[in-house]
């Protein structure tokens, strides 16, 4: 009976303890690091935590005391390339550290002194850290340091450019060449990005005629039409890019045959409208033919695994309502967001408001077109 009671006295505290951890994760620990995005900026504080810590980052500091107040990083190379840190604002001086996994889980190498340790650095104020060259399919951790108390934010933007052992830019192209008749006219799809203009290899979907039905997986994708295509659905998604959709997709030979799509990044405080979402007049009822776009918004989730997104409702209106709008529309936006939750979506990633007509497409509207936009669903990148 003494050894049963110890046991459970040693579970409960287990559990205890176990829970506590799990809800002091910040991302000024280890396991509550923020993923970075390539090319991406970025704003964040120290958190100013007090005190030393005492394992002086798992060991791996031995020249010098190592404050609390951190902000831990990562990095998942889609390939080998060079990455770089440019702090832009920030009134703190701070330490840098870089660390690479070697096996597998980062925070558990560093906390059984597996991981490597492949760059220090001591700021004053700006710090633009060198070219680190990274490998392939690994996990790098950027740690920033400051002094114990401080809370000053920082604005920083993180660069990966892709690259070889040898110093050659690796471009994420893949042609699909699906051309097998010579006596046929070849249709292609060009997807580029928007700001570099170069290739992006995505998940380019075609339906509506028999000949070009299907999912390909390409940023140059070439296929035999033997006939004009009048009306299309293509839709396009890759990773780190807002969707690109069109129902009314034409492929006609006067068109010349060649369609360039460029897709626009994903970047934090980027806002792009959601079209062909429907909801009854003067409720947050969602309307049946909203299924696909909400769908078509589950699936952008589920491709871009590390965005968070604020759903913003929009209303038309006017003055004599302001109350009643924005409560309708934050109302609808929680609708978006329990759809999506129920698609299978972590609630951590979504958020809600509404913004009523305050910020209205068409100030002063003059016809259903123009009520019609300023009736809109947006999504902020958070």
């Amino acid at each position: 009976m003494k050894n049963a009671s110890a046991f459970l006295f040693i579970l409960f505290t287990s559990l205890f303890t176990m829970k506590s951890q799990a809800q002091d994760v910040g991302y000024y620990k280890c396991y509550g690091g923020i993923s970075l995005s390539p090319n991406n900026f970025y704003s964040l504080a120290f958190q100013g935590k007090r005190g030393l810590d005492k394992k002086a980052l798992y060991g791996y500091e031995k020249t010098e005391e190592v404050s609390k107040n951190q902000i831990w990083l990562f990095f998942d190379t889609p390939s080998s390339g060079l990455m770089k840190l440019n702090i832009q604002k920030t009134k703190a001086s701070f330490h840098i550290y870089i660390f690479k996994e070697k096996n597998g889980m980062l925070c558990d190498e560093l906390a059984s002194g597996n991981a490597k340790f492949i760059f220090s650095e001591q700021s004053t104020k700006d710090l633009n850290s060198e070219f680190i060259f990274v490998e392939e399919s690994l996990r790098y951790g950027v740690v920033l340091v400051a002094k114990e108390g401080i809370k000053d934010s920082l604005d920083f933007s993180f660069d990966f450019s892709p690259q070889d052992e040898f110093g050659n830019e690796i471009v994420d192209s893949l042609l699909f060449d699906l051309t097998t008749h010579s006596n046929a006219n070849e249709y292609a799809i060009h997807v580029r990005d928007a700001i570099t203009k170069r290739p992006v290899k995505s998940k380019i979907s075609l339906t509506g005629a028999n000949e070009i039905n299907g999912a390909y997986v390409a940023s140059d994708l070439i296929l035999n039409i033997r006939k004009n295509i009048k009306k299309c659905v293509l839709k396009i998604d890759a990773e780190g890019y807002f969707s690109f959709d069109k129902k009314d997709h034409s492929i006609l030979v006067k068109n010349g045959l060649k369609d360039t799509i460029y897709l626009k990044p994903l970047v934090r405080g980027a806002v792009a409208k959601i079209d062909e979402i429907y909801f009854t007049a003067g409720l947050a009822t969602i309307l049946e033919e909203s299924g696909p776009k909400l769908n078509r918004l589950r699936d952008f989730l589920l491709v871009n695994a590390s965005v968070n997104i604020e759903i913003q409702g929009h209303v038309n209106g006017d003055g004599t309502q302001a109350f009643s709008s924005k409560r309708l529309s934050k109302k609808r936006a929680k609708e978006i967001v329990k759809y999506l939750i129920a698609a299978g979506i972590s609630p951590k990633r979504l958020s809600a408001k509404g913004f009523g007509f305050t910020q209205p497409v068409y100030e002063f509207p003059s016809s259903e077109m123009e009520k019609e936009a300023n009736r809109r669903v947006e999504i902020l990148i958070k």
